[in-house]
């Protein structure tokens, strides 16, 4: 870097400036104002008054995904049956994995579960631990969504307490206890499911007769802690409800995110209630569920899915909102609300997932010049740069002037997907 460079990486900006800001009715050029965290305009003027305003040229300038549900941390804790790594290494490096696909708030799937092993207590405590630890150095938001295995009662009071000490942000109730029953005595298709339990396959059997005796004092219990989580503001999910009666069961308790239906009909039953859907964005980049899901495209076409998340991978949020634009499915900012604003109010969080003065300085550059292959430049955060893939041109009040963008259409490659040179630029290098 040269001597007027800026030399620290995390100094914050004074905005965006750039050819392709997303509104909600399409991209424009202009600028964001940034006022510490927060976003404080959105112009549609062409000059910039600070040097320490970011030049966005061509590249999309969009919200940060809020990723609703991701548990793809579980494989860098547990990379391999029996491997486990520190909560804290493993963390750091998902922090850089969401930043680099775009992701500024996550919703980790913490799983509290009858099996043990990494979906059991100690596991998620060290979750917890290892997120306070490094509040201070991690770059996204960082959340749990606690996932609770409904016939987990001996943990019934242990996440009510977690709830109410406010370690949880997100709760879902989660029942995966019948689709276990059908495997027992198949010994090949437990075996996954007990190395990450961390005992063996008759240990694991008899956890599923255990879980399977409660089954009487399941409504209860989940009532209980619906209740809890409303009490302490929570908004709360069902996953995958297989049927209609399962749906109207999990409205009735407050549930009114209803995570993965299953079928088309229980989807149209969600959104007959008032509530909200959520699909999988691996389904959207696939083309299909990895297991009988409906096809989540299709979901989006019949209006019958609201938000996208990563589920088990983190660049798929990206990829599947531009592959939607792209393959004209929907406008870019209706794509792109699946991954940003619908799951931030599905959230309970209104400071974010929109471009608009008042919302935090979330705000991601991407490059979708080569179709299909979208590139996240820069994710800045709270108003500072925390992943970039270059160093950045910094504007120059002197020659901070939008030149006609090349992109001929909303979500079009553009014609160029770097900034032109300025003059008096200073250079920001990334972290």
């Amino acid at each position: 870097m040269t001597s007027s460079s800026i030399t620290d990486p995390h100094r914050r900006l004074a905005g965006i400036h750039g050819r392709r800001l997303l509104t909600p009715d399409g991209l424009t050029p202009g600028q964001l104002r940034f006022e510490g965290a927060y976003i404080a305009a959105f112009e549609t003027r062409t000059d910039a008054a600070s040097d320490t305003m970011l030049d966005a040229g061509d590249l999309l300038v969009l919200p940060g995904i809020v990723d609703l549900h991701g548990d793809a941390f579980e494989r860098t804790v547990m990379p391999r049956p029996g491997v486990t790594f520190p909560y804290a290494n493993a963390l750091h490096e998902v922090d850089r994995q969401l930043l680099a696909n775009g992701i500024t708030t996550e919703f980790h799937g913490v799983t509290l579960s009858w099996e043990g092993g990494l979906r059991g207590e100690a596991y998620a405590e060290r979750m917890f631990d290892a997120l306070l630890a490094a509040e201070h150095t991690l770059g996204a938001h960082h959340y749990v969504h606690l996932r609770f295995e409904t016939h987990h009662l001996a943990g019934v009071e242990r996440a009510i307490e977690w709830i109410a000490a406010g370690r949880v942000r997100f709760l879902a109730l989660n029942d995966h206890l019948p689709s276990m029953v059908r495997r027992l005595g198949d010994a090949r298709k437990l075996l996954q499911y007990a190395e990450r339990a961390e005992c063996d396959i008759d240990a694991y059997e008899a956890r599923i007769r255990r879980a399977q005796e409660g089954s009487a004092d399941v409504p209860a219990a989940m009532r209980r802690m619906t209740a809890a989580a409303r009490e302490h503001g929570l908004h709360i999910a069902s996953h995958d409800d297989p049927d209609d009666a399962v749906r109207h069961y999990h409205h009735d308790m407050g549930c009114h995110v209803a995570e993965f239906p299953l079928t088309e009909a229980v989807a149209r039953t969600a959104h007959a209630q008032g509530d909200v859907t959520v699909f999988g964005a691996p389904n959207v980049v696939r083309g299909r569920s990895h297991t009988t899901a409906p096809n989540a495209t299709a979901m989006i076409r019949a209006g019958l899915c609201d938000i996208l998340t990563s589920d088990y991978y983190y660049p798929a949020p990206l990829l599947a909102a531009l592959q939607l634009a792209q393959q004209h499915v929907l406008p870019l900012a209706q794509a792109w609300a699946l991954v940003s604003a619908h799951p931030a109010q599905a959230a309970g969080l209104t400071d974010r997932g929109h471009l608009a003065p008042g919302a935090l300085a979330d705000v991601i550059l991407v490059d979708d010049s080569v179709p299909g292959m979208p590139r996240v430049c820069a994710t800045i955060v709270n108003g500072c740069l925390h992943y970039a893939s270059r160093p950045w041109p910094m504007m120059s009040a002197s020659k901070a002037v939008i030149a006609p963008s090349g992109a001929t259409a909303e979500t079009g490659a553009a014609t160029a997907t770097t900034t032109a040179p300025v003059s008096a630029a200073h250079t920001l290098t990334p972290a």
